[in-house]
């Protein structure tokens, strides 16, 4: 099968996405094998002195030698004229074999100035499902380069392109990097729903853009972004940019199950944990031991945890090339400080923040030498959930993601214990509507401990799976099983679901600004679809009933 970029179907059909072209995917990613990659409607654009041009192309395939092959999908029924083949629109025609030269020209061309005149072999293909090509000769393209509804697209593809061998130069990875950055769609690491699935987050080019051609010696980046704006797929990539380089790289972050799926998607060579995960496997490393049976019962624990690793000796193999921190409204200056006492001299730094999403009431954490830079762009959010967040919430941020989404629904509910048999109710009509259990995860704006469905197993039959509260003795949080995921927001924040059920929201007017904050980060969570359980009588949460 092969790599999609986004690779995850399902939920961009589910968001909205055009049906010919993910039928084409679908067939893309069954029919060809895993040593190809298929980016899926992507955007380009290149800058000829005061002027800029943009185009699109459906489908960009990337083989093992680091080729490419583009591939112009034209629907419905086709001209065949003097000048070649002919797309008819309401007021407008195009002319097909002239749009997709531009395309290959473009691409190329932007190509060979970002890599200092670097050769980009590409190919290029017209897929016409619907049309049955009579003159070749009118159509204006060799006959190699068309498959018409009688031809076979995969097997043209593999024809052209091949599977390829990686030259072992960093040539494929190069190109593979080309795209990621040129283009709009990259992969969510917030959004680990099925093994190597991935949601999509529509990503235009300033963060990747500011990241690749910034200059500082030495690098500090202070980013504060809005949620969905990009910053956990900006840690990891820098990451990625230093092992790439033969760097050792660390990224930490404070929420546990955003380290986890950070450390599922690590390079070689690199380390991604939370900050305490990271004391206690260098004091691991140095032969000592954690207690975590005392965990719950000591609330100075984890400062015993700081002062144990400030006693020890950095070895060098301790020593990192470059760090980023995500989540860093969450850091304490004290976390800052012994994280620099495992850096080399002069490491690059990314820190990230949201003070949006800053839920446990923490002081910036001071960071003189800093460049700052402000990304107020959410890219998760469809349409309509943006429109939603921002007519009930107090926060200032630019919609990014053009995909419509299926919308809000909020309900009411008298007392807690009311919650659950809704809930149920609502997972049914998600399931019947195409989502999967694994795609829809219940948050609480209540520590499990609070929340309504702390005691709940099974909703509808359906298993729930949540944090049991205990860890082994290396530390590992203990989850349930069930395929339906039910979290605190506390720990969910720092990642996403298509479809988020925010429940147990009955807003302290005496906490107001807290309260924001939590249902900002909640329901930024959600890419396709936002549930809302409110309680009733809360003049506050009958503000959120009636921004729908």
């Amino acid at each position: 099968m092969a790599h999609l970029v986004p690779s995850d179907i399902s939920r961009l059909a589910l968001a909205g996405g055009d049906s010919p072209e993910l039928d084409t995917l679908r067939l893309l990613a069954q029919g060809l094998s895993h040593d190809y990659t298929v980016f899926h409607a992507v955007h380009w654009s290149r800058a000829y002195g005061s002027r800029s041009y943009f185009g699109e192309i459906d489908f960009v395939v990337l083989n093992q030698s680091g080729e490419v092959l583009l591939v112009e999908q034209k629907n419905g029924v086709l001209e065949e004229t003097g000048d070649g083949l002919v797309k008819r629109y309401d007021d407008t025609s195009k002319n097909v074999v002239r749009q997709l030269h531009r395309s290959v020209d473009n691409i190329r061309g932007k190509y060979a100035f970002q890599h200092g005149g670097g050769a980009l072999l590409l190919h290029y293909l017209l897929y016409c499902p619907d049309h049955r090509i009579a003159d070749v000769n009118a159509a204006g393209l060799d006959a190699s380069r068309i498959v018409d509804s009688a031809g076979d697209l995969v097997e043209r593809i593999e024809a052209l392109l091949g599977p390829g061998l990686d030259r072992g130069d960093g040539h494929r990875r190069r190109v593979h990097e080309f795209f990621c950055q040129t283009f709009e769609l990259r992969p969510d690491v917030g959004a680990h729903i099925d093994r190597q699935d991935r949601a999509f987050v529509r990503q235009v080019g300033t963060l990747s853009a500011l990241f690749d051609n910034l200059v500082m010696e030495p690098y500090r980046l202070r980013v504060t972004g809005t949620a969905g704006c990009g910053k956990s797929l900006l840690a990891q990539r820098f990451v990625e940019r230093a092992a790439g380089d033969g760097k050792r790289a660390l990224l930490l972050c404070f929420n546990r199950p955003l380290g986890d799926l950070f450390r599922e998607s690590m390079p070689a060579g690199a380390m991604a944990d939370t900050f305490h995960g990271f004391c206690n496997a260098f004091l691991t490393a140095r032969g000592e031991t954690l207690d975590f049976e005392t965990l719950n019962d000591d609330p100075a624990f984890w400062r015993k945890v700081q002062e144990r690793v400030l006693a020890r000796r950095v070895p060098d193999e301790w020593r990192f090339d470059a760090l980023a921190i995500d989540e860093g409204q969450d850091f304490e200056p004290d976390w800052w400080e012994i994280a620099r006492l495992f850096l080399r001299e002069d490491a690059p730094v990314l820190w990230l923040e949201d003070p949006d999403q800053n839920l446990y009431g923490k002081e910036a954490v001071p960071l003189p030498g800093f460049v700052g830079y402000r990304a107020r762009v959410n890219y998760r959010s469809p349409e309509r959930i943006a429109r939603y967040l921002r007519r009930a919430l107090p926060f200032s941020f630019e919609p990014g993601n053009a995909l419509t989404g299926r919308g809000v629904r909020t309900y009411g509910y008298a007392e807690p214990a009311q919650q659950p048999a809704i809930v149920t109710g609502i997972v049914e009509r998600l399931v019947a509507e195409g989502f999967g259990y694994d795609e829809i995860a219940i948050v609480s704006c209540h520590g499990m401990a609070r929340s309504a469905f702390s005691e709940v197993d099974s909703l509808g039959g359906v298993r729930v799976r949540r944090f049991a509260g205990e860890y082994d003795d290396e530390g590992r949080q203990s989850m349930s099983d069930g395929p339906l995921l039910a979290e605190t927001l506390y720990r969910f924040k720092g990642r996403g679901a298509p479809a988020v059920i925010l429940v147990d929201v009955d807003p302290d007017p005496e906490r107001l600004a807290h309260w924001y904050r939590l249902l900002y980060c909640g329901m930024t969570r959600a890419s396709v679809r936002l549930d809302v359980l409110v309680r009733t009588g809360n003049p506050i949460g009958e503000k959120l009933m009636a921004a729908v």
